[in-house]
């Protein structure tokens, strides 16, 4: 999705919800489910008070930063957001957290990238109020957060990428380490 920098933020995000089929605030006012999806994928999950507070943020991330909403560009928003700056609660890291390794595994490159792009940038999670932060142009606010230039890798980024993939696959694998535990036992 193609956005305007002279835009404010209130019109981008307007668009990019109106562009995906979700409602005009993305589902955060709605009191019990949330729609969460990629293109024509629509699930809904609960809609948790930490959730309606991330969410708005995370869905400004996508129109900052170009990463698609599709599953790919998920797992591209997951590794960005990891290195740029924690999420605002522990539920909001573990619900994104295996998104990261899915990333490593299926966009590895990419992820990567999105990754080494987080360690130079910053999230607005931290110290925006959100109403005064729609009113703001996008150019305004991707100058601030974002690097001014392209990024290289250090060997420091790529140690802290693996140490981060590895607590994301660990969280994958310890229900499946528990069920096979629990059916070893009973066989």
């Amino acid at each position: 999705m193609e956005v305007d920098p002279n835009a404010s933020l209130k019109e981008a995000v307007a668009q990019f919800y109106t562009c995906h089929g979700f409602p005009i605030d993305g589902g955060v006012s709605a009191e019990r489910w949330s729609p969460v999806g990629c293109r024509d994928l629509k699930v809904y999950l609960p809609n948790f008070e930490w959730r309606r507070r991330a969410l708005p943020l995370h869905d400004i991330h996508h129109v900052l930063t170009g990463y698609p909403f599709r599953p790919t560009g998920e797992f591209e928003m997951a590794a960005w957001e990891f290195a740029a700056g924690r999420y605002p609660n522990p539920l909001s890291t573990l619900f994104c957290l295996p998104l990261v390794s899915m990333g490593a595994c299926v966009v590895p490159r990419r992820s990567f990238s999105a990754f080494v792009r987080g360690k130079y940038s910053r999230t607005l999670y931290q110290g925006y109020a959100y109403p005064e932060l729609l009113e703001r142009r996008v150019a305004d606010v991707r100058a601030e957060i974002l690097p001014s230039a392209p990024v290289a890798a250090t060997p420091r980024h790529y140690l802290e990428y693996l140490a981060l993939v590895a607590c994301s696959a660990s969280l994958i694998a310890l229900p499946l380490l528990g069920i096979a535990f629990v059916l070893s036992e009973i066989f």
